[in-house]
C-alpha cells in the first residue's frame, strides 16, 4: 500500500530546482545528491518520477509553465522585460554558466528534452515579442526579428560568461539592443 503524498509534485519540483540551481558544484548531479535537500530519499524520487530523465522532463515542463503567457503587470513593458531577462538569463558565476550550458547540451541529446526546449523557447520568444511590441521601437524594427535577436544574444552571452570573457549582464544586453532599436 502506498503512503499518501505529503508534498505535491509542484512543491517537490520547486525544491529540486532550487537545490540544483544553488549547488556550489556545477557538475552533473544524481538523485542521491538532491534527495536529502528536498526531504526525500533517492529511492523516493525514483518512485515519484521513474528516472532522473523523467524528473528532468518534469522540470522542463515546469519551466515552460512558468514562462508568462501575457503581461505580468501594468507597469512599463520595458521594466517587465528588464526584470524577465535578469531573472531568467543571469548566470551568477562562470561555473554556473558552464553548468547551464552542460545541461543544455544534455537536453539537446535527448529528443524528448529537445522538443520541450523548443516549446519553452517558442513560449519565451512569444513573451519577449509581446513585451517588445509594447515598447516604442523605431518603425524599421521587425518585432519578431528583434525578439529572436534578443533571445539569441542572451543565450550567446552565457558562452562568454562561462569563460569569463567580459561578461555582460542580461539587462545591459537588453539596454544595448534597445538603444539601437529605439
Amino acid at each position: 500500500m502506498n503512503r499518501p503524498r505529503t508534498v505535491s509534485d509542484e512543491e517537490l519540483l520547486d525544491r529540486i530546482d532550487a537545490v540544483v540551481s544553488q549547488r556550489a558544484e556545477h557538475k552533473p548531479w544524481g538523485l542521491q545528491d538532491v534527495a536529502p535537500h528536498v526531504g526525500m530519499s533517492a529511492a523516493g524520487l525514483l518512485r515519484r518520477f521513474g528516472s532522473k530523465e523523467q524528473l528532468l522532463l518534469a522540470l522542463a515542463r515546469r519551466w515552460i509553465a512558468l514562462v508568462p503567457d501575457g503581461r505580468r503587470g501594468s507597469g512599463p513593458p520595458v521594466d517587465e522585460l528588464r526584470a524577465y531577462v535578469q531573472e531568467n538569463f543571469d548566470a551568477p558565476s562562470p561555473s554556473a554558466a558552464v553548468f547551464a550550458l552542460g545541461e543544455l547540451m544534455g537536453d539537446l541529446w535527448s529528443p524528448a528534452s529537445a522538443e520541450l526546449l523548443r516549446e519553452g523557447w517558442q513560449k519565451q520568444l512569444h513573451y519577449l515579442e509581446l513585451l517588445l511590441d509594447a515598447v516604442p521601437l523605431a518603425p524599421r524594427v521587425d518585432v519578431h526579428a528583434a525578439a529572436l535577436t534578443l533571445l539569441d544574444t542572451l543565450h550567446g552571452a552565457l558562452y562568454r560568461r562561462a569563460v569569463s570573457l567580459e561578461p555582460t549582464p542580461p539587462d545591459r544586453i537588453l539596454d544595448t539592443l534597445l538603444e539601437t532599436w529605439t
